[in-house]
């Protein structure tokens, strides 16, 4: 058997290219690590967003401002809806419909964009669901009529320039689900929607004209 005699420089070629490639082995792998692991840290399907919540026990009536809320972030996925985002534009302009303690978030719920001692909270049924369009803060007029199957019932107005409070989906039981709402309406109106709910008349809310 003959040995083969290599060439010094092609041996030391031999070195430099598998000493290059290694190199460039470990570099691609730092990279495939540092992309995993970048993917891994980031969720693009994250919902973190900043919400307000209360600086302190926040009593009804309590104006939305910078000296009664503060900032968090939040992961609430599909309940987010539900709470006041963080945004300059929401200060000075809500009230609390009810009480909230120090460090929780505030529910669109309890918002309402005047103080109720200019009106009376009432709470009724509506005969049709309100459209996505009215929340809380909205303002709507109502108008009402008598059920009855002898004689046609003529429309008419029940409240006009009520504020809507809230809105609460209450099960029948009969597998459909009633709509009821608080509004505040004008001293001078409460008569009139008290006996409108007294005869159990039909009553809508529509959005106010005024």
């Amino acid at each position: 058997m003959r040995l083969l005699n290599r060439k010094p420089g092609a041996i030391r070629v031999r070195r430099n290219f598998v000493a290059t490639r290694s190199k460039l082995l470990i570099v691609i792998a730092l990279v495939l690590l540092a992309t995993a692991a970048w993917f891994a840290n980031s969720d693009p399907g994250s919902t973190t967003r900043e919400y307000f919540v209360a600086s302190r026990d926040l009593a009804k009536s309590t104006k939305i401002a910078s000296t009664t809320v503060e900032r968090m972030q939040a992961d609430l996925a599909t309940s987010g809806g539900r709470y006041l985002l963080a945004d300059e534009g929401q200060l000075d302009k809500w009230f609390l419909t009810e009480p909230v303690a120090s460090g929780e978030l505030i529910p669109i719920s309890s918002l309402a964009s005047k103080r109720q001692e200019d009106c009376s909270p009432i709470i009724l049924s509506l005969g049709s669901t309100l459209p996505s369009t009215l929340r809380a803060g909205s303002i709507v007029d109502l108008w009402a009529a008598q059920q009855s199957t002898t004689f046609d019932s003529i429309p008419y107005e029940l409240a006009l320039g009520a504020e809507l409070i809230s809105v609460r989906e209450i099960d029948s039981g009969m597998g459909e689900s009633l709509q009821k709402v608080e509004v505040c309406v004008s001293a001078a109106e409460v008569r009139s929607v008290v006996e409108a709910i007294a005869k159990q008349s039909t009553v809508v809310a529509v959005r106010s004209r005024t």
